[in-house]
């Protein structure tokens, strides 16, 4: 059985040689370039976004930065995508499982935000407009986004009317949170 297993040893390791692959090493950096490019297309669609005319000035640029990219978020997301491979080579293999899992939930999170950025730039903006201000609880946004809405002219009557929709029902729900608290 000794025999077997050094010629099955010897033979990995000609393999390996031959096509070059250290599987060591290579997987971090195969996945670090991933990342890298997810990282590079993301700027390169930032600076899209940031550059087009936007129709309401406030209310898209925080619709960018909070419901698009996530700003806030990005800093965890970037964190899931590095940290893991930067302890590669001194963890257990089995804890480089676990490694791979928290690098995966990173990118799927940076995927999501290059598949909004696409809708964005695709011109699907009324939609994401609209469940920003759905779930806009920050009060001095609200003030700005609402403001930035309803000094745009030249809305179309039905956008008007779900922006108009959605504005009754955030007041509701603000009188009913003072209600409350009274």
């Amino acid at each position: 059985m000794d025999s077997v297993q050094h010629i099955l040893l010897e033979c990995s390791k000609v393999i390996k040689a031959v096509v070059g692959v250290n599987r060591e090493s290579d997987l971090p950096t195969i996945l670090l370039g991933i990342v890298v490019a997810c990282l590079t297309t993301l700027i390169s669609i930032a600076i899209a976004i940031f550059r087009e005319k936007k129709e309401f000035e406030v209310l898209d640029r925080n619709v960018i930065l909070d419901h698009i990219i996530k700003a806030k978020r990005l800093p965890l997301y970037l964190c899931l995508t590095f940290f893991p491979l930067l302890f590669w080579n001194y963890t257990h293999p089995l804890m480089r499982l676990l490694e791979m899992i928290i690098w995966a939930v990173g990118v799927i999170f940076i995927t999501k935000i290059l598949i909004r950025s696409y809708r964005w730039m695709k011109g699907k903006k009324f939609p994401l407009r609209f469940d920003y201000l759905r779930e806009l609880r920050n009060k001095q946004d609200m003030e700005e986004a609402w403001r930035s809405v309803w000094q745009t002219e030249n809305i179309n009557s039905q956008n008007e009317q779900v922006f108009f929709d959605i504005f009754c029902s955030t007041v509701n729900r603000l009188l009913e949170n003072d209600e409350r608290q009274s």
